[in-house]
């Protein structure tokens, strides 16, 4: 396998999209400042956007990595290259990949540390926060795996709404079990046994969605 090739075509992603990435982390420190402010609703609305910033984010990579790449010819440049479709696929998931974790886990990051850091945080809210800091990254596998298996734009969009639509369900549910929301304002990080079941689930789902994904597109004979 020609490791150059691939790492060519995921460094032309990675320049093509740094603008985004960038917007995307200024988006998360922009809320982070607002949780710095004191009051009740400056906490809210930063909590808001910052999940909103992840949530785009995973919306908005695997569109325009994957779909908005056939959709502008690009795939002309890839014809020019001694590469496989396989090749293709793993160049494809590995950058779409990184162009996600890349800022989430920057951002994922900040976050915890402004967590710890601040003594008027109960730090009974930790787990809860690793909770809803895996849901975004599940929904852009689910975004990320539609497009790169349809490579379509219907395919990709329904993946969105599906995604999209199901997170303040989840977050309800999540909230109001007795488990995690007993343990909230406690002093300390409690992962009881729903918070571990939970992660495990997520980090299950994620595994499935992406073996699933690069299993399909490795049955792929052609690219273009």
């Amino acid at each position: 396998m020609n490791s150059r090739v691939i790492q060519t075509l995921i460094l032309k992603d990675w320049r093509l999209h740094r603008t985004q990435i960038l917007i995307s982390l200024l988006a998360g420190v922009v809320s982070l400042a607002l949780l710095q402010v004191k009051g009740e609703t400056a906490f809210l609305v930063g909590s808001v956007w910052f999940f909103i910033a992840l949530i785009v984010l995973g919306c908005m990579v695997p569109v325009s990595n994957v779909i908005n790449e056939r959709k502008k010819q690009n795939l002309a440049f890839l014809m020019s290259l001694p590469i496989s479709a396989l090749q293709y696929a793993i160049s494809k998931m590995a950058s779409t990949l990184g162009l996600f974790l890349m800022p989430w886990g920057v951002l994922v990051i900040a976050a915890s540390t402004f967590v710890l850091s601040r003594g008027d945080i109960p730090k009974g809210i930790v787990p809860l926060m690793f909770i809803l800091f895996g849901l975004p990254l599940v929904g852009f596998c689910l975004v990320a795996g539609a497009a790169l298996v349809s490579e379509s734009e219907g395919w990709t969009v329904a993946a969105t709404i599906v995604s999209n639509s199901s997170y303040g369900l989840i977050w309800y549910f999540i909230i109001r079990n007795p488990a995690i929301n007993g343990d909230l304002k406690s002093p300390v990080a409690v992962w009881s046994p729903p918070v571990l079941t939970i992660l495990a689930e997520e980090a299950a789902a994620v595994a499935l969605i992406l073996g699933l994904t690069l299993y399909v597109q490795s049955r792929k004979r052609e690219f273009v």
